[in-house]
């Protein structure tokens, strides 16, 4: 029980103590004195008067990160929008404008233009032997005609020429029916090329036959038979085969030479 009023006193004593030494010693020597004694009092004192530093650094990371990245996600959406909006229009241009819609009309098929006049030089008549079962028809020229289609027709037993030559479309050489087509100075070389075309009859002399000639101006080279029958009337021709006047029993006397 002694030991109460003891330690009262004690603690009393060192109280006082404590007093004179704050108000004797100066202020910054009894703060340094109590700041180990008063140190759990002042440090919620100070708390408040740092705590702002820590909050404002995640200020800058809250706002700003957000705000261009929703700005520049609702830029660009607006920008197909507007693009999008005249893209009709657009498309209708491009369609028109484009060399692609200009190349693509359909093509043309090759056809008989409307200027069929040319210059036809091709014999009446051709003179040959009674006997024979063969023979080379003239040199044929035309002239005045970019493009030609030649189509023939024989009743002997085929007309055959050069069934290759470059840059011209030939069918039927070698057959009664015929058709050569290509530039017209072409067509004509390649139907006169070397000694010409030849017409022959297998089951009867050549002479009394005919060959029949339609020329046609067409606007590009083709050999269908369907269009031989579009050009001018005027532009056909005809070659009729003869025989020489010679008769069969003639003797030839030898002949003498000095």
């Amino acid at each position: 029980m002694s030991r109460g009023p003891e330690s009262t006193l004690k603690k009393a004593i060192f109280a006082l103590v404590i007093l004179c030494l704050v108000i004797i010693a100066p202020r910054s020597l009894a703060e340094d004195l109590l700041a180990p004694i008063l140190g759990t009092v002042d440090a919620p004192v100070e708390a408040p008067t740092e705590a702002p530093a820590p909050t404002e650094s995640p200020a800058p990371t809250e706002s700003p990160a957000p705000a261009p990245s929703a700005s520049h996600s609702t830029e660009p959406s607006p920008l197909p929008t507007a693009t999008g909006s005249p893209s009709p229009e657009a498309s209708v241009l491009t369609s028109t404008d484009s060399p692609t819609a200009m190349a693509s009309p359909t093509p043309v098929p090759p056809h008989a233009i409307s200027d069929q006049s040319m210059h036809i030089a091709v014999p009446n008549s051709v003179s040959t032997d009674p006997r024979a079962h063969s023979v080379f028809l003239p040199r044929l020229y035309v002239s005045g005609v970019d493009t030609l289609l030649v189509c023939g027709y024989t009743n002997a037993t085929a007309v055959s020429f050069n069934q290759a030559f470059p840059g011209v479309e030939i069918a039927g050489s070698g057959s009664p029916h015929f058709r050569i087509s290509g530039p017209a100075h072409l067509v004509m070389a390649a139907f006169n090329s070397d000694m010409g075309a030849r017409v022959t009859a297998s089951s009867r002399a050549v002479p009394g036959s005919v060959v029949s000639f339609s020329f046609v101006a067409l606007s590009k080279p083709s050999i269908s038979q369907a269009l031989c029958n579009d050009g001018s009337a005027s532009n056909n021709r005809t070659i009729s085969i003869r025989a020489l006047n010679m008769d069969l029993n003639m003797v030839k006397d030898p002949v003498r030479l000095k």
